[in-house]
């Protein structure tokens, strides 16, 4: 059976904490835990003088376990961290440990009790793949990958400068300490990293040396005798990539389009003290942004795929940034099973995805409990929050030294950009089919009834989906054509009949009909969203071999177009999805741990059209 959660360690709770009976092994020392990380992986990277200077430090490590060792990291960098810079850490998790374990084995350090509720409140769900989560008031980063350490590390993204290797013994974990592990660590290092484990076992030694660590012994801690400190000597070369991540820029960045991309995008810019500008045509949230109201569910697909993996993370990402949001109610949804097909389908969801999806037999469907509603413009407002909006239509984009020159049909110029992100959805159709990327606009329809009778507790959706709304009981939403010749009347009677089919209770409630609002959504041919740099005129020549099933270039070319990048075709799911995607450009800007598995990245970037094509054409 497909599964999208890993499964959860087995633990013995003995006196000082939690033990791993399946490798036979202990989370931390007995004695002193905090103690130890302090001194084997805080003195041995060398921290604090380490990150001192550096804008972005990044610290990656194997076996994140109770988060013990990013506790003692953040407090660290609490009291001696960079000023104005970025603390990133990213670990490899294989059994996450549940919400409820983490907080009780935390609760061992009373020291760390305020950073341990912190962590604790924003605890990664067990869902397979890398999860970002963010303390912007301290700076602080962190992006768990769940996922066996070599197949965590292939799929990350990041310029490390020091490790922690805290797996389970060597003797009773090889694969954490395989050599495929310690060339990943190679891979993703920066001239100079350290790293720094508990273990001296020769297996060890000999696997940082061959992957180009200087490797020492140093006085251990408390009953250990010795311990390991290394030096990466060698030097990564970067593999020639035909889906590169968008290169880090310095310098303002122009936001084209106020929907709810671009003011996550403008919102992710802000947290790292980027200046943006937002230029929206018409105002926030006045495209597909601007429904009544909207429902926040994740994208169902019973598969382990690498898309589906970084979609239900951005559910996540998403869920966590709206909770507290004035505009968002996390209600919980439920998806009804629309025939005997679906009941299935919806069972064996429920069975994959872990906590927080649950069969509900009586009505019957899948029970979600982080969705919710929300109201759009309101979110997007505060996301935007007060990041600049110029409410005009950028209309030519001309290169200069320092990035684009952006001017309007008659030539005004409106602003000098470092980057320009194309987040302006179904209005940017015709400017990013430049780019090979075939974007579709799929028009939609919704509407709001005033209500007769009790509005929803709670979204119900069944294909169709009805909510409490401002004003009433909002019911939507169609998928329509602009060839469709349909009234208002009927998608009334359409929606109408679809309420009393599924939520006879919400439909008595249906009274006249209050608001009637429709958009256009861009979507792409492959109903997955867009995000990172755009493919340039260069890019079939230097790729159109490889695609065809040839080798790669022999060195690394650049061919995307220079400092433009998109973030756009989202179709209905743009609350769910886009902050993460945001996340994910903002940190390739600010050259910072990329939030997504490689392989899901890829599978959303905006080359992937032109790829196919020249795969296709061979």
């Amino acid at each position: 059976m497909v599964k999208l959660v890993l499964d959860p360690p087995a633990l013995d709770w003995q006196a000082g904490g939690p033990v791993a009976p399946d490798y036979g092994d202990v989370y931390f020392s007995k004695e002193d835990g905090l103690a130890e990380t302090r001194a084997v992986f805080l003195q041995g990277c060398g921290l604090p003088g380490r990150w001192r200077g550096k804008p972005v430090f990044t610290v990656g490590e194997l076996g994140f376990g109770t988060g013990l060792n990013a506790l003692a990291l953040w407090d660290l960098w609490r009291r001696e961290g960079h000023a104005s810079g970025w603390l990133h850490l990213v670990s490899v998790e294989k059994h996450p440990l549940s919400r409820d374990d983490a907080r009780r084995a935390l609760t061992a350090w009373p020291e760390l009790a305020e950073l341990g509720t912190k962590l604790a409140d924003k605890w990664p769900p067990a869902l397979k793949g890398a999860h970002r989560i963010r303390f912007d008031a301290d700076r602080f980063a962190l992006t768990v990958f769940h996922d066996e350490a070599e197949a965590a590390l292939t799929n990350m993204e990041a310029s490390v400068d020091a490790w922690f290797l805290d797996g389970f013994a060597p003797a009773k974990n090889e694969a954490m300490w395989s050599d495929a592990v310690f060339r990943e660590m190679a891979r993703l290092s920066s001239p100079g990293a350290v790293a720094a484990t508990f273990t001296v076992a020769g297996a060890v030694r000999r696997g940082l040396q061959t992957a180009g660590f200087r490797v020492e012994k140093k006085p251990g801690h408390g009953r250990k005798r010795e311990r390991l400190e290394a030096v990466f000597e060698g030097g990564a070369v970067a593999a020639p990539d035909p889906f590169p991540r968008t290169a880090p820029v310095e310098g303002p960045v122009a936001i084209i389009g106020g929907g709810i991309a671009g003011a996550s995008l403008a919102h992710a810019l802000r947290q790292r003290g980027r200046e943006a500008v937002i230029f929206a045509e018409g105002g926030l949230a006045s495209g597909a942004s601007g429904a009544p109201a909207g429902m926040l569910t994740p994208r169902l697909e019973f598969a382990d795929r690498p898309h589906v993996r970084a979609t239900l993370a951005a559910f996540e990402y998403s869920r966590s940034l709206y909770d507290g949001l004035d505009g968002f109610y996390p209600e919980g949804v439920m998806r009804m099973a629309k025939d005997e097909a679906d009941v299935l389908r919806l069972e064996n969801l429920a069975g994959a995805m872990g906590d927080g999806y649950d069969f509900r037999a009586h009505w019957p469907g899948l029970w979600m409990a982080r969705g919710g509603r929300f109201e759009p413009s309101r979110l997007v407002h505060a996301l935007a929050g007060h990041t600049p909006v110029i409410d005009d239509r950028a209309a030519v984009f001309e290169p200069s030294s320092a990035g684009w020159g952006l001017r309007r049909e008659d030539g005004k110029v409106l602003m000098l950009a470092a980057q320009v992100v194309h987040c302006g959805g179904a209005r940017q159709g015709p400017l990013v089919s430049r780019y090979q990327i075939p974007m579709e606009d799929d028009p939609g329809r919704l509407l709001v009834f005033d209500a007769t009778g009790p509005v929803p507790a709670h979204p119900v959706t069944w294909g169709g989906y009805a909510s409490a709304a401002p004003g009433g009981i909002l019911v939507g939403a169609t998928h329509e054509r602009y060839s469709d010749a349909r009234t208002n009347e009927d998608v009334e009677a359409e929606l109408r009949a679809g309420a009393r089919e599924f939520v006879p209770d919400i439909h008595a409630a249906l009274g006249p009909l209050n608001t009637v609002w429709g958009e256009a959504r861009a979507a792409t041919r492959d109903r997955l969203p867009v995000a990172g740099a755009l493919p340039g005129p260069l890019y079939g020549m230097v790729w159109g071999e490889t695609a065809r099933g040839g080798p790669a270039p022999d060195q690394e070319v650049d061919v995307m177009e220079r400092r433009m990048a998109a973030l756009t075709g989202f179709g209905a799911r743009g609350f769910a999805h886009a902050p993460l995607l945001a996340e994910a450009l903002a940190s390739d800007l600010c050259g910072e741990p990329s939030p997504l598995e490689r392989a899901g990245r890829e599978t959303l970037h905006p080359a992937r059209f032109a790829w196919r094509t020249l795969k296709k054409n061979g």
